[in-house]
């Protein structure tokens, strides 16, 4: 009986040190957003400035809205983004060619 409640305490453990690590980290690579985001943004924007939670939370909403995909050594959906890839190129290209004087 006591053994199950220690394999329990254990993953327990476990879980608050991996979420602390996770917060700790995440704190730690917001930190230069919220320096660049207060050096740029009122000045060019007016926009208010934002705190290190502000900056933590907005990385997250960021990732959140930016699809990555998982590929598994998968040559056919590698073929499709280097097709994709291309065709963003010509794309950029032909915005940028535009532009320029």
């Amino acid at each position: 009986m006591n053994f199950k409640y220690t394999f329990y305490w254990e993953i327990i453990k476990l879980g608050l040190y991996s979420i602390s690590v996770f917060l700790a980290v995440g704190l730690a690579l917001s930190i230069p957003l919220c320096l660049l985001w207060n050096w740029l943004m009122p000045h060019i924007f007016g926009l208010p400035t934002i705190n290190i939670l502000e900056a933590f939370g907005l990385s997250a909403l960021v990732t959140f809205l930016t699809p990555t995909s998982i590929n598994f050594n998968k040559p056919k959906e590698k073929i499709k983004t280097e097709k994709i890839d291309k065709q963003l190129e010509e794309v950029f290209q032909d915005i940028t060619s535009q532009f320029k004087a």
